[in-house]
């Protein structure tokens, strides 16, 4: 139980970490940000969302990931936006989209789109695993 619970600890650091350096990296480099952002092939009235919605929620969920009680809650949030994510990078590796420049901000940017795969890959591999394992101790069900 110990080990699980460090588990599941260190997988909400983890996103943590990630979520907050993706958010201050796009508002750092806002005007960058915009700019990629706008050569994705979403509708142009969705852009001032997305560009203000996918930081302040990666802020958001980040705050859920470091308080106790809303953790479990976080931590399902946050893998489901890396699923998302994860499966938007499958649709650009498949070119259904052409070709489009990665918007994530900081040094992720710097992926092809391969290693940009495996990070998330990696990233809802950690958040399955940690759910089911927390999940099957009942700590946080309701």
């Amino acid at each position: 139980m110990k080990t699980r619970m460090l588990f599941f600890n260190t997988v909400c650091l983890l996103f943590i970490t990630m979520f907050v350096y993706a958010a201050v990296s796009k508002w750092m480099d806002f005007n960058v940000f915009v700019s990629q952002m706008h050569k994705q092939p979403f509708p142009a009235q969705l852009l001032p969302l997305l560009v203000w919605g996918i930081p302040f929620t990666e802020l958001c969920v980040s705050l859920l990931l470091m308080l106790e009680k809303t953790r479990f809650t976080g931590l399902k949030i946050a893998t489901g936006m890396m699923i998302l994510f994860t499966g938007y990078i499958i649709l650009i590796e498949l070119r259904y989209f052409g070709e489009i420049p990665c918007s994530c901000g900081g040094a992720i940017v710097q992926f092809t789109w391969v290693q940009h795969l495996y990070f998330n890959l990696f990233f809802v591999s950690i958040g399955l695993v940690a759910i089911l394992l927390i999940r099957k101790m009942n700590i946080f069900s309701r």
